[in-house]
């Protein structure tokens, strides 16, 4: 995103997230903890790169965050901002991800039913 725009977003982020939400099955809990810990180890990498770039290139922080920092009077309120928004959009949509497998796990489910052939009546397939 920020080659193609110049801007640093968490939108990749969301979307790893989602993908690991996905990936983990169709329970919303083991989606929304994969979507945790895809946001941690991007974080451990990006987190430090943002600060980097900011303080270097004059790059703005990424989005909500630079509209919302004016907002803040102490770096404890700075941090806690920064966890939050770095975080619980992603638990969000690693729970989102394994409800969207649920239902594609549902329909799969039911068009592999609906292919089925009726039994002839042959004991071997009863």
């Amino acid at each position: 995103m920020f080659g193609a725009t110049g801007r640093v977003t968490l939108v990749g982020g969301l979307a790893g997230s989602a993908l690991a939400g996905y990936l983990a099955g169709g329970d919303s809990a083991d989606g929304a903890w994969h979507g945790l810990l895809t946001a941690m180890a991007w974080g451990i990498v990006l987190i430090p790169g943002l600060v980097v770039l900011s303080v270097v290139a004059d790059v703005p922080l990424p989005f909500p965050m630079e509209y919302l920092l004016p907002f803040l009077d102490t770096a404890g309120e700075a941090t806690t901002m920064i966890l939050l928004t770095a975080s619980l959009p992603n638990v969000a949509t690693g729970a989102l991800g394994s409800v969207a497998r649920q239902q594609d796990d549902r329909t799969r489910s039911r068009d592999d039913r609906s292919q089925q052939r009726p039994s002839d009546g042959d004991p071997d397939e009863i």
